[in-house]
């Protein structure tokens, strides 16, 4: 019935550990490579420490983070070839929600959408990249949820979750290309046509995957140098 209040959605403490913590490390408060201790994480997150614990064990089986010893992790490094895994099964996943959530999008939701893209120009101006960051995925979770096949949503979410989007959002040059990428989406979207649409989030994810090759090699070679210097 429309109109009609939803209930709100119960979660465990250490669903709320888990989803703080993946959220904390796609928003690149955690970066790649950086150890994580119980004690700092249970006062960041705001959770006590068996919740704390068992999203630390999950996210390890995810591989998201990395066993250092019995007791440290830390976040898992970036690795060329597990990018580009991860970015094959968005393109599949994010094409086929695109398609379906362009043919079925209210003209509201895109209006949502046209103020996301909005807010993240107007946080680049700012340089306040957090902001830009949760625009960014506001804007795809709108589109993809639009599909009305939750399935779908939940497994690009997965996705999502393993790898800190946050990277990339800090390669010189990378926002302003990649708001150049959202409105030639939401002018895809808006026209609605599915087809198109589908073709411009392949190319913004290509793109990006490009970015994050070129930024991760020249980051090996740099560390390469000087190691051979030392």
């Amino acid at each position: 019935m429309a109109g009609r209040p939803t209930a709100p959605v119960f979660r465990t403490k250490r669903e709320v550990a888990l989803a703080s913590l993946q959220n904390a490390i796609r928003l690149g408060r955690y970066a790649p490579g950086q150890p994580l201790r119980q004690f700092q994480l249970v006062q960041d997150l705001g959770v006590s420490s068996t919740p704390v614990r068992e999203a630390v064990l999950e996210l390890l089986a995810r591989g998201i983070l990395v066993q250092e010893s019995h007791r440290s992790v830390r976040v898992a490094a970036l690795d060329l070839d597990r990018l580009r895994n991860i970015y094959r099964v968005r393109a599949l996943l994010e094409t086929e929600g695109a398609r379906l959530g362009t043919a079925r999008i209210s003209d509201e939701a895109i209006a949502r959408m046209r103020k996301l893209v909005q807010q993240m120009s107007a946080a680049k101006r700012k340089g306040d990249m957090e902001s830009a960051i949760q625009a960014d995925y506001g804007f795809r979770e709108i589109l993809y949820t639009a599909s009305e096949n939750p399935i779908l949503v939940d497994l690009i979410q997965q996705c999502w979750n393993l790898f800190p989007g946050s990277v990339l959002w800090n390669i010189p040059g990378r926002v302003a290309q990649s708001i150049k990428e959202h409105q030639l989406m939401l002018e895809a979207i808006a026209g609605r046509d599915p087809t198109a649409a589908a073709y411009s989030v392949e190319n913004h994810l290509l793109s990006a995957l490009a970015a994050l090759e070129a930024h991760v090699s020249s980051f090996a070679k740099r560390n390469g140098d000087k190691r051979k210097k030392t």
